[in-house]
Parts: C-alpha cells; structure tokens; sequence
C-alpha cells in the first residue's frame, strides 16, 4: 500500500518511468493523464482497463498517446512493468474484480488518489515549448 505521504513520489516515479527518450511529455500526453483521471472517476478502473484493450478502428493521435500513456500508469498501479500487454492488463484487472471485489475497490481508490498527483508531475514534465500554453518569463 502506499501512504498518503508516499503519493506524490510514487506518482513522480510513475510518470517519469512513461516519459519518451526526451524526458518530456508532449501535450498530448499530458492530455492522456488527464483522460485517465476523468475515465477512472466517472467509469472506473475495469473500464479503463477494457479501454486499452480494445481494437477497435478508433485509431488516430488521442488512442495511440492514450493507450501507452493509460497501459504504463495502470501497470505501475498494479506493480506490473510498464509494457504489459493490454490484454494481460485486462486480465489481470478481471481477475482482481472477480476474485478480490475488496482489492479491486481499494485499487481504485488508490487510483483516483493517484491521478492528482499523475496530473501534477505530467504537468511538470510536458514540453511547454509544443503547446499553445507556453509560459511568458516576462514581467
């Protein structure tokens, strides 16, 4: 379990450990770890889950940011590597729903826990210089 002191370093490892080769998110990455916390709020975590797993023809830039976005942050959650094939994540999260109803709720607790502090380090790590929120150092 992670302690409530314990979330932000957690989250901070979490998101550093999806960050591509440049050691920045881009926009629509950091858009990504938004949508999780919205998904995971409103449907839950199963949900998210199925939602990487699906192959459906929704294909397009938002899927192929969420899905590894989404498939590395649930994976940490779950103490799975963050490569784990989406259908192993399902089953792994089905599993957990199924066998532990108790485990499954207090992973999804942790989860929405997490995600504040997932939005704030992907935030922190989003190359400001390709979006259209670039930070003015004038004064």
């Amino acid at each position: 379990m992670i302690k409530p002191e314990q979330m932000s370093l957690s989250a901070h490892s979490h998101i550093q450990n999806i960050l591509p080769e440049g050691g920045k998110l881009t926009v629509e990455d950091m858009n990504a770890v938004y949508r999780l916390s919205q998904h995971l709020r409103v449907f839950g975590l199963l949900s998210a889950a199925g939602y990487i797993n699906q192959s459906n023809k929704q294909e397009g830039k938002i899927r192929d940011r969420i899905i590894p976005v989404w498939r590395g942050l649930l994976a940490q959650l779950l103490g799975k590597d963050v490569r784990i094939k989406p259908e192993s994540l399902m089953e792994l999260v089905v599993k957990l729903a199924d066998a532990t109803p108790d485990m499954y709720m207090l992973q999804w607790r942790r989860a929405l826990e997490l995600s504040h502090h997932w939005n704030f380090w992907a935030r922190a790590y989003t190359n400001t210089e390709d979006s259209s929120t670039r930070i003015s150092h004038k004064q």
